[in-house]
Order: structure tokens, then C-alpha cells, then sequence
């Protein structure tokens, strides 16, 4: 995103908004937009993304030098907003409303309003927030799925039941892992090109809405909390596994991995089947097996070599699981997705 916008016309209204009071500056490719905080604000951006009409999205990923307060109804009218904070904390509030609504780290939240309603968020001096919201048209996008008759409609037209006519409404989630999961893929995210990234980055978006939006009905349907785990907790579950992926050479065991995080054996396991479906073991032999997929792709190491590289032993093992997750052998899945220049390195 080299090209400074100058085109304001372009800029969407809710983010020519932020940039008065932040006072910074906007790039602009394609359907995203990036403003740079000005430095009496403090260090970080805001990204809105276009998904399509009627669905966008802000990222927040800034640390705050001062206290900031900033309206959120004024980016879409008549919508619902889906929030998920990464990192850090921030408080909602409703105009002329008493109640102040923390979201802490890993939180989901809902809130919608009726037009001309404010409502905003702060963000306390010094704090440090990664913060996603899915701004959603209720005329323009859920008009459109809630009259289908698929399990994804009755679930829109459950939350929209459950919201109805409200002037106002604030739903604090549960914890979530699972959002993490996509956000921090959308932060790291790593392409060869531009169209690809924007592409993978929009597919991104779509999954967190639609987690969000079952999360939801699960919460109103059962009011539990999903997963039975503190927020310590979930944040070292978190934290866990990064370092897996970070290091899947190293040979990973339950007790090494409680060593590391002060976990109880059956916290962590109850933390990876909730966060990955999986249990550590699974989870670990799919991150190898990722890794082995890109390596296998993007580099001339031998078969051999990736097999040792992402701490497994066993050759003939390792192409066992691969071909049961990619359907094919290595050798031969190298063959279909890397040039000929670097197929005859294959051993």
C-alpha cells in the first residue's frame, strides 16, 4: 500500500470521521483502508475493509498514549456490530446510558442501535488493543440470508428475533479461542501476492462473522458459558499453542507443555479440544504436517530433510499421515505444486 489517499470522496464516512480525531493519515489499495494514528494519540492503525455491500470490518491495532473516546454508530447505519478483542481491553457505553460494558481480552461482543443513537467505546491511556469489529447492514445483508431456509438463515433469523425491535441492545460474550485463532491468522498472514492476500483476508472475515453469529445463538439459546475455562487460562492455551507452531521441531509431551504453561494435564487438554477441536497430540501432528505442506512447496529440501526438520523420526509415518490429510504421497504432492527445477531434488 504504497500511494497516499488524496481522493476523500473515496474514503468511507465512519473513517474520514476517525481520521479528523485521530489526526492522521490514510492509504488506500483496493478495498482496503489503512489511517495511521497521528502521535498525540499514540502508535498504531485503524484498517477498514470492504467485504461487500452491506458488511465491513474496522481493526483496531494501536496503544493509546492518551485516554480515547470515539462514536461507532456514525461508521453504519441500522447495523449490528460483532466485536472480538485480541489483545488488551476497551469499555462501551450508550448514550445517556449509566452502564458502562467492559470487553476484555478474548470477549466477543454484539451491540446494535437504532439510528441516531450514539453509542461508543474508550480506550485507556497506556493500553495496548487489537480490537475487530464486523459491521453488519441489517436492510442489506441479513434481509438477504434470514429469509433462507438453510440452517445459516434460521440462525440469522433467530439473533434478529432475539434483538427485534430493541432501541438499543448489548450482548458481552463469552470467551472465544476460536476467533482468535482467525484473527491472528489475518494478522500474520503471509501471500505471494496482493490479490491473493485481499482474497484470503476477505475468506477470513467471513469465517469470524459466522462464528460469531452461531456463538451467539448459542449464547442466548443456553446462556453458558462454551467453554469452562478462565480467561488465564484461555490466554495460555493461547499462548501454547503459538510456541508449538513456533517451534513443532521440538518433541512436544503433556508434561513438557504443563511444565511451560502451569497447566493441569486435563486444563490443557480441555483448553485444545474447545480452542482446536483437537486433542495436544493431534494438534501437534497437524501443525508438522502444515509445516512439512509448506516446506514441500516452497523449498528444494529432500523428503528426508522435512521429515526431521519438523521433529518427526519416521519417514515411512510421516508419509502415511500426509497422504491421509492431502491425498497424496509427498513426493508426489511436490511434484503437482513445485516447478520442474526443483522436482529432481526430490529424494
Amino acid at each position: 500500500m504504497e500511494n497516499l489517499t488524496t481522493d476523500f470522496d473515496s474514503v468511507p464516512y465512519g473513517l474520514l470521521a476517525l481520521k479528523e480525531l485521530f489526526k492522521g493519515e490514510i492509504k488506500q489499495e483496493q478495498d482496503i483502508y489503512i489511517l495511521t494514528i497521528g502521535q498525540q494519540f499514540g502508535v498504531g492503525e485503524i484498517r477498514y475493509t470492504n467485504l461487500q455491500k452491506g458488511l465491513k470490518a474496522f481493526d483496531f491495532n494501536l496503544t493509546a498514549t492518551n485516554n480515547i473516546e470515539f462514536p461507532i454508530n456514525s461508521f453504519a447505519a441500522a447495523s449490528l456490530q460483532f466485536f472480538y478483542c485480541l489483545e488488551g481491553n476497551c469499555y462501551h457505553q450508550f448514550e445517556n446510558g449509566d452502564e458502562i460494558h467492559p470487553i476484555d481480552q478474548f470477549q466477543t461482543a454484539v451491540v446494535h442501535s437504532n439510528d441516531g443513537l450514539q453509542n461508543r467505546i474508550s480506550i485507556s491511556d497506556g493500553q495496548r488493543l487489537i480490537l475487530n469489529i464486523i459491521f453488519v447492514d441489517k436492510n442489506e445483508y441479513f434481509d438477504k440470508f434470514s429469509k433462507e431456509s438453510n440452517q445459516f438463515g434460521k440462525k440469522l433469523q433467530g439473533l434478529l428475533g432475539h434483538i427485534g425491535n430493541k432501541p438499543r441492545h448489548f450482548h458481552s460474550g463469552n470467551y472465544s479461542l476460536k476467533i482468535a485463532e482467525q484473527l491472528k491468522l489475518l494478522i500474520d498472514i503471509e501471500y505471494t501476492n496482493e490479490i491473493s492476500e485481499l482474497l484470503s483476508q476477505k475468506g477470513r472475515y467471513y469465517l469470524i462473522l459466522a462464528k460469531q453469529i452461531e456463538k451467539f445463538c448459542l449464547e442466548i439459546d443456553n446462556n453458558t458459558n462454551t467453554s469452562g475455562l478462565l480467561k488465564n487460562e484461555l490466554k495460555m492455551i493461547s499462548e501454547v499453542s503459538d510456541y508449538i507452531k513456533k517451534h513443532p521441531e521440538i518433541q512436544h509431551s503433556i508434561k513438557t507443555l504443563c511444565l511451560e504453561s502451569g497447566l493441569s494435564p486435563a486444563k490443557l487438554q480441555e483448553g485444545f479440544k474447545f480452542m482446536f477441536e483437537r486433542t495436544v497430540s493431534d494438534f501437534v501432528r497437524n501443525v508438522r504436517l502444515e509445516k512439512s505442506e509448506k516446506l514441500i512447496k516452497t523449498t528444494d529440501l529432500t523428503i528426508s530433510e522435512i521429515v526431521y526438520s519438523v521433529g518427526l523420526t519416521s519417514r515411512s509415518y510421516f508419509c502415511k499421515i500426509f497422504k491421509k490429510k492431502y491425498y497424496y504421497s509427498p513426493k508426489e504432492y511436490k511434484s503437482k505444486n513445485t516447478p520442474k527445477s526443483i522436482k529432481d531434488s526430490i529424494s
